[in-house]
């Protein structure tokens, strides 16, 4: 598909194009040399300041219009294939099929098809837009033109407008020489109204011929002879995180009508991905690409790049080894989640019981109402913003789930506070705080269940109220809910007690615990490799007999009473499910509270 033209022949055509002009200024200087000497000074101070101010003008230009972005030739070192595109195989043969557009382009429009301007791919941050529309260009042998949206924003104005249209003629040149050329804008929500209407513009008038095309059909008129016919292409590629934040005109017919989903890989695709960085990282017999499939639940292609070639490699490099271990990859990926480890010496002996009982109490909730979730981690050091943390995944991909596992995680982000007063004696600031702490992620998961119909129809929102926030005569009904929560949570552990208590003084001891600690200091929670996310509740609800529609219609239209938000909870109100509910192996009903461990003797100096 690559066509080049030679350099003489490129430089001979535009300097026909501008002959005229440097004709008709020589004779100008002629007549001026021979019949008018005091007109050929006066040309001469012109044209110095004319040269002088236009030296200044395109000094100005080119500095605030400059072609933005960067440029992939064939042949350049960063070009890469389809076959280094790993996980993604539908996205592959998607791609595939629009390279092979553009090598067959006369068959098709032989067959009366229209050719696509634009495809406009739409994922989250890392999941592999801009590795893909590299990954085309190199597969094709053809060039890429990519830069950013922020990248048209100016202080001057009209200077967006401008590298927008030095950006398109940058890529109609590649594609002239070339044959075609792909032109790539990442995230296209971020253009400024200057670069998106130039942007509209030129995806308007891609068909149409340029100034040098219409000259050339005008002298093959005048010749007798048939126009040529263009021989290159110009295909956009733009990316979006998000579809509603690109601009509706964007995605008219004829311009981003074509639109992907690029998504962050399932758990094959992340196998091949994993399988791929590995086989060009030196590791020992040590990693296994199992649990870092089973550790990374949608992550992005960008996020296990970073943490295999980069991250792990580092952290052995520092430990005087040349091969990744398995443990380098565990610590790697940990960094990613929550950040790096920062210790706080001499840290007060209460507060550091208290900090092991809260992640005990989390681990303890985590894997015997979540059995369908590994427990990586949990650990009593300092990372980011975070005392302490407990780091579960899912053993199987989620991609729907019953609503008994919201209040599971309500419950779940509630044990740490809860076993803060049974084994403490009173309740401590653990679980508060800002974004992402337990009580905000207990906020957040009421706010779903109330959005998913857990209470009932929810038939107040964004489409109808102006808000998609809770209304406010529901607070006591979700102030109620947390309530029966707590007490399950602390029945829970109270029947527990000792499994909490085991991994506290564990945690206390050794500040940190792998899953293979943590596993062995609970009991068996039911689960079983290969099982089943959510298995059926042991007894499940009665659904309610259906209506007839004949009898429906029929039936005379009574006014709903009010519902009392203070009283009883609304028919439609499922009831909370109790802890051993949620979890196929049922526990004893009656437990003894679990003991208190005593404060640590005080100084009869202080």
């Amino acid at each position: 598909m690559t066509r080049t033209q030679p350099p003489l022949f490129r430089r001979l055509t535009r300097l026909l194009a501008s002959a005229w002009l440097w004709g008709v200024l020589a004779a100008l200087l002629v007549y001026a040399g021979v019949f008018n000497p005091p007109l050929l000074a006066a040309l001469a101070w012109l044209g110095l300041g004319l040269a002088g101010l236009g030296a200044a003008v395109a000094a100005l230009v080119g500095l605030l219009g400059r072609a933005p972005g960067d440029v992939i030739r064939p042949g350049d070192p960063r070009s890469i294939t389809l076959d280094a595109y790993w996980g993604q195989p539908h996205l592959v043969a998607l791609a595939r099929q629009w390279l092979r557009l553009l090598s067959q382009r006369r068959q098709f429009a032989a067959m009366g098809g229209r050719f696509i301007h634009g495809v406009l791919l739409v994922g989250p941050p890392g999941a592999g837009k801009t590795l893909l529309a590299r990954a085309m260009a190199g597969e094709a042998g053809l060039p890429l033109a990519s830069v950013e949206g922020l990248r048209f924003r100016g202080t001057v104005w009209g200077a967006d407008e401008l590298r927008m249209r030095r950006f398109v003629a940058q890529a109609r040149g590649l594609a002239r020489e070339y044959g075609a050329c792909l032109a790539y804008i990442d995230e296209v929500e971020t253009l400024s109204a200057g670069a998106l209407a130039r942007l509209l513009s030129e995806l308007d008038h891609l068909d149409d011929p340029t100034g040098w095309e219409r000259a050339r059909h005008w002298l093959a008129a005048r010749l007798g002879r048939r126009p040529p016919r263009r021989d290159w292409t110009l295909l956009f590629l733009a990316s979006a995180h998000r579809l509603d934040l690109v601009d509706p005109a964007l995605l008219r017919p004829d311009r981003f009508d074509t639109r992907l989903r690029v998504e962050a890989p399932d758990r094959a695709g992340r196998r091949a991905i994993v399988a791929g960085y590995l086989s060009q990282v030196r590791h020992d017999e040590t990693v296994d690409v199992d649990a870092i499939v089973e550790d990374t639940p949608q992550a992005t292609p960008a996020r296990l790049a970073a943490a295999l070639t980069r991250d792990a490699v580092r952290l052995a490099l520092a430990d005087g080894r040349d091969r990744v271990s398995q443990s380098d990859i565990d610590r790697a990926l940990q960094e990613q989640v929550s950040g790096f480890a920062r210790p706080i010496d001499e840290l007060d002996p209460n507060q550091r019981r208290q900090i092991a009982y809260h992640e005990a109490g989390h681990a303890v909730a985590v894997h015997y109402l979540m059995p369908e979730k590994r427990i990586v981690r949990a650990t009593i050091v300092r990372h980011s913003d975070s005392l302490g943390h407990v780091l579960p995944v899912d053993r199987v991909d989620v991609y729907a789930a019953p609503l008994r596992r919201y209040a599971a995680e309500i419950v779940v982000s509630l044990a740490g506070h809860v076993a803060t007063k049974l084994f403490m004696g009173e309740y401590w600031s653990g679980a508060a705080g800002g974004p992402g702490s337990d009580f905000s992620q207990i906020r957040t998961r009421l706010w779903q269940l109330y959005q998913l119909g857990y209470f009932g129809p929810p038939v107040l929102g964004a489409e109808n109220a102006g808000s998609s926030s809770i209304p406010a005569g529901a607070a006591p009904l979700l102030e109620r809910l947390w309530k029966v929560l707590e007490e399950q949570t602390e029945a829970l552990l109270t029947q527990h007690a000792a499994e909490v208590q085991a991994i506290a003084h564990a945690l206390l001891e050794k500040n940190e615990l792998r899953h293979e600690a943590v596993m062995a200091l609970l009991g068996d929670n039911g689960w079983q490799p290969g099982d089943t996310a959510f298995p059926p509740p042991r007894e499940p609800a009665g659904l309610p007999a259906l209506i007839p529609v004949s009898a429906a219609l029929a039936a005379p239209d009574v006014a709903a009473p009010p519902v009392d938000l203070a009283g009883a909870p609304p028919p439609r109100m499922l009831t909370p499910p109790r802890p051993e509910a949620l979890t196929r192996r049922r526990v004893a009903p009656d437990a003894a509270p679990p003991p208190r461990e005593p404060a640590p003797p005080s100084d009869p100096s202080a």
